[in-house]
């Protein structure tokens, strides 16, 4: 639209704006939740200005799991959409806070981890080890395009997985190929 109307005005531009970049969160804990919204997404700025201090943050690279969440005390969870977690640096309680992230169990999973790591303070991984790619050794698929960036921000274990996926044939179970009550359960304890 913007080539036609430069095309017959000589203007560069409709001078629109840009929608915002908005980030899906669920307030897992009513006390957390301004005006008792539970699923919101909004904008960033928007986010970083909310006043509260979770004792959890959960982030979640899929959509499904983040929309699944029950109620847990003191928690929000956010949708981190795959490597979109960059702008979740700039919401202070995230950056500062205690995050868990889960994520596929694949090397675009372990790229976003070190990725969100080396912006926040206090990240842990879960259902992102041997484990658990071994009790669900059935539902592997390969990984068509396998991340081959460098990851500084991983812990020595999540590297060894991450060479470990590598030896089996570049192989992913997807995070929503896990079975929820076992999920969840992880989740729970951390």
């Amino acid at each position: 639209m913007e080539e036609l109307f430069a095309a017959l005005t000589g203007l560069e531009s409709l001078g629109l704006g840009a929608p915002p970049v908005l980030v899906r969160m669920r307030f897992l804990d009513p006390q957390l939740s301004p005006g008792g919204l539970v699923d919101v997404s909004a904008p960033v700025p928007e986010l970083a200005a909310l006043d509260i201090q979770p004792r959890t943050v959960f982030v979640f690279e899929n959509l499904e799991s983040v929309i699944a969440m029950p109620p847990v005390p003191g928690a929000v969870v956010l949708h981190g959409a795959g490597y979109a977690v960059d702008r979740l640096e700039r919401i202070p309680w995230v950056r500062d806070g205690r995050v868990v992230y889960w994520g596929d169990l694949d090397s675009h999973g372990f790229g976003i981890l070190n990725r969100i790591r080396s912006a926040c303070s206090n990240v842990s991984a879960v259902l992102m080890d041997s484990e658990t790619l071994e009790a669900y050794r059935d539902l592997w698929v390969k990984e068509p395009v396998p991340s081959t960036g460098t990851f500084n921000h991983l812990l020595p274990a999540e590297q060894q997985m991450v060479e470990h996926l590598g030896r089996q044939g570049n192989v992913r179970l997807e995070q929503e190929r896990i079975e929820w009550r076992y999920a969840l359960e992880q989740l729970l304890t951390r």
